[in-house]
């Protein structure tokens, strides 16, 4: 693998982190799975990762973080409403 498919990587793990921030929050888990493994492919090949590689990283760190707040609480809301259906509320 060469400096330019490791730059192209990180064009990708960009994209899917924008596309689980702004429409699917699904995604955010592969972006920084993703992320991890370009940041390790770098370090390993000696190269310095991209700029996009690393924020598309980070986005997938966001969205994730997003995802699991998203599930806490709707959660949470399911909790009250059966709490609230049997106590007759």
């Amino acid at each position: 693998m060469n400096e330019q498919a490791l730059e192209s990587r990180g064009v990708v793990i960009f994209a899917v982190g924008l596309v689980s921030v702004l429409a699917c929050q699904l995604l955010g888990p592969v972006a920084f799975i993703m992320g991890q493994a370009y940041v390790r492919d770098c370090q390993a090949w000696g190269v310095e990762p991209s700029g996009l590689g690393q924020a598309g990283r980070i986005l997938g760190i966001v969205s994730t973080v997003l995802l699991v707040l998203a599930l806490v609480i709707y959660g949470l809301a399911c909790c009250a409403g059966v709490g609230m259906a049997l106590l007759g509320g």
